[in-house]
């Protein structure tokens, strides 16, 4: 079948030759077109490299073009895949650093609290953009959607553009596929029902492979027992956070404690985050920067998947990562290729999370929020699968965030300071009217270039 496959973001590598590898391997996408989009013309050059190196060693069919012109690229589509962030690196510290600078301590800052909001608004303004050219281009195609912040850039689509749109996560299913190797299983030995926002999900139900009862209560114990989730230990996942939570609340919260930790306004203090050994999201990016400079051709230049976080800490750590043990495990890889065969031939495909709209999966929750929970791929549509009922302070803790995400994607829609300055002082990481004006204020100066209708 010959398709047109554009891809808004190449220059991230993981993610564009994550694609590129499933569709080299589909029969379905034999002869299809590979359109590779990226503003960074080097960084373009250099997938584009790669890919080719790929199709030639695996005898592919697919043909590669690429461009720097998003509208070429999206001339007659069949599907777009977004990975993009402006100046991810440079951007992501100096959120964290204008937060600290105003008393807002944040580990992570890139979905949750105020540096995932300015975050969220550099993104929309580029998807807006993406958004019109599909509209008047290719107005059928779907739009798989890899950028975050997934649940905001999604409110966005869902909402206020007529696209077909997917948001896709490997949160959950990398994290238990992660999860399974610490208890000595394989990647997929451990199959989950979990229900939450993107980022922010608890478990509902889990079950080994091939078996039919319930294996909650013996993960809960294993996780009680097990050394990773009771010590930060350097490359591997943090996951005291999470033990914690589970011991207090009586859930899981899926993931790892550097993602959760963004919606919680009781996480630990930045002074017990250092004592227990949390690892320095900014030393880290800044370290990549560096390394950025030094190998040119080495490293990706966003940091937006599990794989190219693992990529990273695999050069900065001298392959001391211990896990996964193998990122090339099928497990491990992205399903947009898939996606797009399910939606091609009608043949229902099951996802253990995607970020879709509600429609009752999460019954305590609002119909029509934006959510991760599992899906089938059938009718040519997406179609949430029904979890239940979150435990009632896991539902609220989701709600708060829900209505956060709104209030942005509005502030972003109407160009509205007061609906974003709302969005600030409900967040949790933020605890005064004052604090919230005055980092709204820098955050927006700081931001004129990516988000001048707001400045």
């Amino acid at each position: 079948m010959s398709l047109r496959i554009a891809m808004i973001g190449s220059g991230s590598i993981g993610f564009s030759m994550g694609v590129a590898k499933e569709l080299v391997h589909s029969s379905l996408m034999k002869d299809s077109t590979f359109v590779l989009v990226d503003i960074d013309a080097q960084k373009l050059e250099q997938s584009v490299a790669r890919i080719n190196r790929l199709v030639h060693e695996e005898q592919g069919t697919i043909h590669l073009e690429a461009t720097t012109d998003r509208r070429v690229a999206l001339q007659g589509a069949d599907f777009v895949v977004t990975a993009f962030a402006p100046n991810r690196v440079d951007c992501w510290i100096k959120d964290i650093e204008i937060a600290k600078k105003h008393g807002v301590e944040l580990l992570t800052g890139e979905n949750g609290g105020p540096a995932g909001q300015i975050h969220a608004l550099r993104n929309i303004t580029i998807m807006r953009d993406i958004a019109k050219d599909m509209e008047a281009l290719c107005p059928s195609a779907w739009l798989m959607n890899f950028t975050n912040p997934m649940s905001m850039l999604c409110t966005y689509l869902y909402k206020h553009t007529t696209i077909k749109s997917i948001g896709f996560c490997h949160q959950v299913h990398g994290s238990f596929g992660v999860v399974a190797e610490m208890m000595g299983m394989e990647p997929g030995d451990l199959q989950v029902i979990t229900g939450g926002i993107n980022h922010m999900n608890f478990l509902m139900d889990i079950r080994q492979k091939g078996t039919g009862d319930s294996y909650l209560e013996n993960f809960y114990e294993q996780v009680r027992q097990s050394p990773y989730w009771k010590k930060i230990q350097r490359f591997v996942p943090d996951q005291r956070f999470t033990l914690d939570f589970l011991e207090t609340f009586g859930c899981y919260p899926v993931g790892y404690d550097n993602h959760i930790c963004e919606y919680m306004p009781f996480f630990y203090s930045a002074n017990k985050c250092k004592a227990l050994g949390y690892p320095s999201v900014i030393n880290d990016l800044v370290e990549l920067r560096e390394i950025e400079k030094q190998q040119a051709d080495g490293i990706p230049k966003s940091v937006k998947s599990t794989l190219d976080e693992v990529e990273i800490e695999r050069r900065i750590a001298k392959d001391k990562v211990p896990f996964p043990k193998d990122t090339a495990d099928p497990y491990y890889k992205e399903t947009p290729v898939a996606v797009m065969e399910a939606l091609l031939t009608n043949k229902p495909l099951y996802l253990d999370a995607m970020v879709t709209t509600n429609h009752g999966a999460i019954s305590n929750l609002p119909s029509d929020a934006v959510v991760d929970v599992p899906v089938v791929i059938a009718g040519g549509a997406v179609r949430s699968v029904h979890v239940g009922k979150l435990p009632f302070f896991a539902a609220e803790l989701c709600r708060r965030q829900i209505a956060i995400h709104e209030l942005v994607v509005e502030a972003a829609v109407t160009s509205c300071r007061q609906r974003l300055l709302e969005a600030f002082c409900l967040d949790p990481y933020i605890h005064d009217i004052d604090t919230a004006k005055a980092l709204l204020a820098d955050y927006l100066d700081e931001n004129s270039e990516y988000i001048p209708e707001l400045h």
